[in-house]
């Protein structure tokens, strides 16, 4: 991103909150609710012609059928997505991230590795792999519109029997709509360390993202809750705005590379910083992909 545009954003956002705080309570209430209001009715809304062209371009096996599963659910997973060779690079590649990875004591005593978004230049082929254009049709479908990435980083979890905290229990992610890919470089057993949702709660939508924490006796009577799991060189997809939670136990360890996913232009709730890719990838962009990753 260009140092106009940053000074345009940053201009932008400074206007919101002088507009917003300078209003009495109760109009600057309705003012929020309006600004989130117009993101569920415009912003979020998706686009049928859209999602025609990219199932009709789509060359993923079943692609119709993981699609419309998403999008009824909030959440799919695509078996053995990645073949043999692409995982094996992908788990060389994350051993370096994970041995090379700054110290966390936090992350420690969770017993797990948090690859920030800040190292994602650090990766090549990481940076590659957004652009897998499987991978893209079916979040492009989920939210029938273009997307741009929201962040990205990788995690791994051992084997650890945790108490109820932090992303290990019931929330969403406060950011309404975003599609969030896990690679899976591990099995992900139903009954392992995997991220459980409840199908149907992306629908939900939240007009106040201050508080993202759900009770569980509320979430469980929603529905019951279904597995991110499957084998290595999986996919799983997922609306962050379910209701969803990391469930750690003493199954098998789990190692993930995820991306996520929103659409340009949200007036209510605002994207994350830019991540920024490998210096290699960069150079080798084509304008669709360059809007991806929002350099222009």
């Amino acid at each position: 991103m260009n140092a106009h545009k940053e000074t345009e954003i940053t201009m932008d956002m400074k206007l919101k909150n002088i507009m917003s705080s300078s209003l009495p309570p109760i109009a600057r209430r309705a003012y929020h609710y309006l600004r989130a209001e117009y993101d569920r009715q415009f912003y979020e809304r998706p686009s049928t012609a859209y999602r025609r062209r990219i199932a009709e371009r789509s060359e993923l096996p079943g692609f119709q059928v993981y699609a419309e599963t998403l999008c009824a659910n909030g959440g799919v997973v695509v078996p053995n997505f990645f073949g043999p060779k692409r995982l094996a690079e992908m788990r060389v590649e994350f051993e370096r991230l994970v041995a090379t990875n700054p110290p966390n004591r936090e992350a420690e005593a969770e017993r797990s590795v948090h690859i920030a978004t800040s190292r994602f230049s650090e990766t090549a082929l990481f940076s590659k792999l957004l652009f897998e254009p499987s991978l893209l049709d079916l979040v492009q479908y989920y939210w029938g519109k273009p997307v741009v990435l929201n962040g990205t980083g990788g995690t791994r979890y051992e084997p650890a029997e945790l108490e109820d905290s932090g992303s290990n229990q019931w929330h969403h992610d406060g950011k309404r709509k975003q599609a969030r890919v896990f690679i899976f470089m591990s099995d992900v057993p139903e009954d392992g360390q995997c991220t459980k949702y409840v199908p149907g709660s992306h629908l939900t939508y939240h007009y106040d993202v201050s508080h993202s924490r759900l009770k569980q006796d509320e979430v469980l009577r929603a529905g019951k809750p279904a597995c991110c799991a499957g084998s290595a060189g999986s996919i799983a997809i997922f609306d962050t705005n379910c209701a969803h939670r990391a469930d750690r136990n003493t199954g098998p360890r789990r190692d993930t590379w995820n991306y996520s996913f929103r659409a340009p232009g949200p007036i209510s709730t605002d994207l994350s910083p830019v991540p920024t890719l490998h210096p290699d990838v960069t150079k080798t962009l084509n304008k669709e992909q360059r809007r991806i990753v929002r350099i222009v």
